[in-house]
């Protein structure tokens, strides 16, 4: 609500107040920033439970609406035997590692490594290395199947 009200005040007025606002997240301490992402994004997780593990964090991922997407782009894939299919899973699940990827190497606010120093985030690793993997399997798939079928006569 208040950056629709900036929105309209000028584009450099509202450059300074992401400006400002930003300033203000990186001032706050982290373990106040990683609560409160620990809380809305991780609600079932407590520190009594323990750091998150890569695989656990595997599992969290597979659970999302990207995970669920990809799994279903798969199943789609493998049972139907299309090469649009194999080319949709391949994408997506290439976007999602590369997305995963970004969040937690460039990390450019910090907060994924401060959610990590408390626990309520794993190691993204894992789940880039089997989206990687999918990605080539996918990959692999549609370009097996485009050189396998012989090229349709146009006459």
């Amino acid at each position: 609500m208040i950056l629709t009200v900036f929105s309209h005040v000028g584009q450099r007025t509202g450059r300074l107040f992401h400006l400002l606002l930003a300033g203000l997240l990186l001032a706050l301490p982290g373990t106040v920033r990683a609560a409160g992402v620990c809380d809305t994004e991780r609600p079932d997780w407590s520190p009594t439970d323990g750091p998150m593990t890569g695989l656990d964090e595997l599992f969290h991922i597979a659970t999302t609406l990207p995970g669920l997407g990809i799994i279903g782009a798969f199943t789609l894939a493998l049972l139907g035997g299309r090469p649009i299919y194999f080319a949709v899973a391949a994408l997506f699940s290439g976007i999602v590692a590369l997305g995963l990827w970004y969040e937690s190497r460039v990390d450019p606010t910090g907060l994924h490594a401060e959610t990590r120093s408390v626990g309520c985030v794993g190691d993204y690793a894992p789940a880039i290395w089997v989206l990687a993997v999918l990605c080539l399997i996918a990959l692999g798939a549609l370009l097996w199947l485009r050189l396998r079928a012989p090229p349709s006569d146009p006459a």
